[in-house]
């Protein structure tokens, strides 16, 4: 058996990039073969695919080739015997990511030009055998976001609109889905990937309301690039959300607590916006209606407003404007409320308007 380096490994080696992870495939092991690996501490990862992880946490892969037995992306069967080096390189999505590395000899193995593709800045499918599997068609609009000096090959680009208007994309899970989103969503400029899914076609099936104009996909990457980053996906699919319909989760997974945030800051936009030309009660009563507290409290705030900030809908200003508010708000002292019930002082019915009663008197403070 012989073992060679594939994959991202290569191509980031090339391209002069720090490799993230080791991946080999084998190339004609046996029984005895596998059964060395195993003694050895090498774990089969999954059950559909000859796949090993070793002691050290790199993958190894028996060389495969796979025949597509059905729609979407776990329409296949897959075939190990006999397997040469060439035929698992044809089988891999782009040409950049089709180079073996023979580290014994110090050779590159590359039968499908991924190289040259390299060096002009071109993302180009290997074969015929990228239509067969639709997880590829947001693989692609995924290194293109990576790559964003890199074009998509017009034989390429018209390979995935075909696989798009085909319907065969419609049979991807909203889990995986999802999973490519979140990934691309780490990339530096995420826009790139929302902008190459709808040239194809993609985003009005599974974002039929999202407008994808270059003032949207600037917006996405100037949240990107600006934003605190544990708020990064919560804002880009607020973006994506922000005309949408409710059953999204029909075509893409995404968490609820996304969906959640988007449906908020679409709610309170309008009060948070022209909040300086509230009266003291209606400050108040969106703060009530913000409920910040169960939200997760000042830092919630701080979120929401860094949003709108992002979007450049508010200034620096008004936000802390905002927060000195809310700060008076929550600091307000209440009395008894149950001993002022349980004394007559107080009927129960009148609790609300009491509490919001006290806290307008003291905010009024603010603007004396």
């Amino acid at each position: 058996m012989k073992k060679y380096l594939v994959g991202g490994y290569c191509r980031d080696r090339l391209m002069g990039l720090k490799p993230k992870d080791k991946d080999y495939v084998i190339v004609g092991a046996n029984e005895s073969d596998i059964k060395y690996l195993e003694s050895a501490g090498y774990k089969q990862v999954g059950v559909d695919f000859p796949v090993y992880l070793s002691p050290k946490g790199n993958e190894f892969a028996l060389a495969r080739v796979e025949r597509k037995t059905g729609n979407g992306y776990g329409g296949f069967t897959v075939e190990t015997k006999g397997v040469t080096l060439e035929e698992d390189l044809s089988r891999r999505d782009l040409t950049i990511n089709s180079i073996a590395y023979e580290p014994l000899m110090g050779i590159h193995i590359d039968p499908f030009k991924g190289r040259d593709d390299i060096k002009n800045k071109i993302l180009r499918h290997t074969s015929s055998a990228f239509s067969e599997d639709p997880l590829r068609v947001l693989r692609l609009a995924r290194f293109a976001t990576r790559f964003q000096d890199f074009t998509i090959h017009s034989d390429t680009e018209q390979m995935v609109i075909d696989m798009v208007q085909s319907g065969e994309t419609d049979y991807l899970v909203p889990d995986r889905v999802y999973v490519e989103f979140k990934k691309a969503f780490s990339e530096e400029k995420p826009g790139r990937f929302i902008k190459v899914l709808n040239d194809i076609g993609y985003i009005p099936k599974v974002l039929p309301k999202f407008k994808c104009t270059k003032k949207n996909i600037e917006l996405i990457d100037y949240i990107s690039m600006n934003c605190t980053e544990q708020w990064k996906d919560y804002f880009i699919w607020s973006v994506l959300l922000q005309d949408e319909i409710t059953n999204i989760e029909s075509k893409i997974r995404v968490p609820q607590k996304y969906i959640k945030f988007s449906y908020f800051v679409d709610r309170m936009k309008e009060n948070i916006k022209t909040f300086r030309k509230k009266s003291v009660e209606e400050m108040c009563d969106i703060l009530f209606d913000m409920n910040i507290k169960n939200n997760g409290g000042e830092e919630f705030l701080y979120k929401v407003l860094e949003y709108f900030i992002l979007r450049k809908e508010i200034d620096v200003d008004l936000e802390d404007l905002i927060i000195k508010v809310y700060d008076r708000y929550d600091s307000t002292v209440i009395p008894d409320i149950q001993e002022m019930v349980k004394t007559g002082e107080l009927d129960p019915k009148d609790i609300r308007d009491f509490v919001q009663n006290t806290r307008y008197q003291e905010i009024k403070k603010m603007f004396i």
